[in-house]
C-alpha cells in the first residue's frame, strides 16, 4: 500500500447525496449553505438534546450527547495542541444546492450532499431523520416544505441507494473508501481546480484575494492533518504531509480566473449577518504535481478553508 493510500485509509469519509421533493412554495437565498446548515443545527439540536438545557457547556450529559460531537466537538485531550483549539473542526460537511434559483414550487426537485468524517459517519440515520424534520418544518422564507425522495451514498462514481422515501425503508451499508488514486495521477504536470462554493482564506488576519499553490496547499494539508488526527479510524494517525511543502512552492500558476464573491448569512448563534465571501472560478497549475494529487482529491471530498461545514470552499479537480 503506497503512503498517500495508507494516509487515506486513517481519514474515513462518506459522501451522501440527498434529493428531495418540494410540497409548497420555497424560497430561499442564492447562496443556500447558510440557511441550510442554520435549520439543520436547530433540527437537530431539538432531536437529540435530552435535557432541554439552554447551555450546552453546563449541560450533565455533554460528554455523550451527540449534538455536542458534531456542532461544538472538542479536540481530544491526549492532542498535543489540544490548548489551542476551542473547538475542533467539524466532522460533517454539508454542500448545499449549487442552484442560484431562489424560487422553488410544488414537485419540483433539489439535491444536496452531505460528506461524513470518521465516527460521524455512524450517525447517518439522525442525519436523514433531522433532513426529513426539516422538510415538515419548512425551510426559507416562505417557510417551504419538502418530502424526502432518497438517499445514496456515492463512492467512486457511482451511486448507491440506502434509503427510499416512498417506503421508509433504510438499508445498512458497508464502510468503503474512495480512491485517492486515479490513473495517470501520479504523472500529472497540470490540474484545475474549479471552487465550487467561495474559497475563504486567511493569512495573518487578511482574506486571500490571490491564491498560489504552496499556500493552498499548506492549508489544505493542515486541515486533513488535523481531521485524521481527531476523527481519524481505530486510532491511526495520518502521515506527515510537511515534507512536501518545499516542493509545492516549485508548482506554478499557469491560468487564473478566480474572481471575488461576496454573500451574507444570519448567525441565529450571534443574532447578526455575517458577510462570508470568498474566492471562486477555476485556477490552473502546472509542474511535478503527482505527490500532491491524493491530497487535491482528497480536498474534493472535504472542502478547504473557512465554513467548510456549511459547504464554503468545495471544489473539483480536473487534470
Amino acid at each position: 500500500m503506497s503512503e498517500s493510500e495508507k494516509w487515506r485509509t486513517a481519514l474515513a469519509t462518506e459522501r451522501f447525496r440527498f434529493s428531495v421533493r418540494v410540497a409548497s412554495l420555497m424560497v430561499l437565498p442564492p447562496y443556500k449553505g447558510g440557511i441550510f446548515r442554520g435549520a439543520f443545527g436547530s433540527v437537530f439540536r431539538s432531536i437529540v438534546c435530552a435535557t432541554r438545557a439552554a447551555d450546552c457547556q453546563k449541560c450533565l450529559v455533554r460528554s455523550q450527547c451527540l449534538y455536542v460531537v458534531l456542532f461544538e466537538p472538542q479536540a481530544p485531550p491526549d492532542h498535543p495542541d489540544a490548548h489551542k483549539f476551542r473547538h475542533a473542526p467539524s466532522s460533517y460537511v454539508l454542500n448545499p444546492p449549487l442552484t442560484k434559483r431562489e424560487a422553488f414550487k410544488r414537485d419540483e426537485t433539489l439535491d444536496f450532499e452531505l460528506v461524513l468524517i470518521g465516527r460521524a459517519v455512524d450517525a447517518v440515520p439522525y442525519f436523514i431523520y433531522t433532513f426529513m424534520e426539516m422538510g415538515k418544518r419548512g425551510l426559507g422564507r416562505e417557510r417551504g416544505r419538502y418530502e424526502l425522495l432518497s438517499v445514496d451514498v456515492l463512492r467512486n462514481g457511482t451511486r448507491t441507494p440506502i434509503y427510499d422515501g416512498s417506503t421508509g425503508t433504510l438499508i445498512s451499508f458497508a464502510p468503503g473508501l474512495d480512491s485517492v488514486t486515479y490513473p495517470g495521477d501520479d504523472s500529472c504536470t497540470r490540474v484545475t481546480l474549479e471552487f465550487l462554493t467561495p474559497l475563504r482564506l486567511k493569512v495573518k488576519g487578511d482574506l486571500v484575494t490571490r491564491l498560489t499553490f504552496p499556500l493552498f496547499f499548506e492549508r489544505l494539508a493542515h486541515r486533513l492533518t488535523l481531521l485524521a488526527a481527531f476523527y481519524g479510524r481505530n486510532g491511526e494517525q495520518s502521515h506527515d504531509i510537511s515534507p512536501l511543502f518545499p516542493r509545492a512552492r516549485e508548482i506554478s500558476v499557469d491560468e487564473d480566473t478566480l474572481r471575488w464573491q461576496d454573500w451574507e448569512r444570519y448567525s441565529a448563534r450571534q443574532q447578526t449577518a455575517m458577510k462570508l465571501g470568498g474566492l471562486r472560478g477555476k485556477i490552473t497549475f502546472s509542474g511535478d504535481l503527482g505527490p500532491f494529487m491524493p491530497f487535491l482529491r482528497l480536498g474534493e471530498q472535504v472542502n478547504v478553508g473557512q465554513g467548510t461545514s456549511f459547504g464554503l470552499g468545495r471544489m473539483s479537480v480536473s487534470v
